[in-house]
């Protein structure tokens, strides 16, 4: 059992998954369906708006769109962008085209080792390929 104090309120629970304790967790929730609620409402509001109206700091609601939970509202273009490229984005961490480069670029990887590891398992050892050339002398 493994009891801790939430960082929040200062309660004592047994902690799981989450950092915080269930009431805590339950009030994360219901906050965040409220920025939800509010910026599906009020699509050209701002994030200081957004801030004010629902009692939430900036940066929780930053990381809100960080996370993919909400999509930047109209007033809020502009505010994050691809922390690859510097275009402004709507939700997570890189935009698109970024985040296509990166798969074809892991996809290119994962092909050349697989290829390499077929060509050990083959049984093809580097003299008999050709690749190195031993002397005995």
């Amino acid at each position: 059992m493994n009891a801790v104090n939430c960082p929040r309120c200062g309660r004592m629970f047994t902690k799981t998954l989450s950092n915080i304790c269930k009431d805590c967790e339950k009030a994360e929730v219901d906050k965040f369906e409220e920025v939800r609620l509010y910026v599906k409402e009020n699509p050209h509001s701002s994030a200081q708006e957004v801030s004010e109206k629902c009692e939430v700091s900036v940066k929780r609601i930053l990381q809100y769109v960080r996370d993919g939970k909400i999509d930047i509202s109209q007033g809020m273009e502009g505010l994050i962008t691809c922390s690859k490229c510097g275009r402004p984005i709507k939700s997570g961490r890189m935009c698109e085209r970024c985040t296509k480069n990166i798969a074809g670029a892991l996809t290119d990887m994962i092909s050349v080792a697989t290829a390499v590891k077929e060509k050990e398992s083959s049984g093809s050892s580097p003299k008999q390929s050709g690749m190195f050339t031993l002397n005995k002398n």
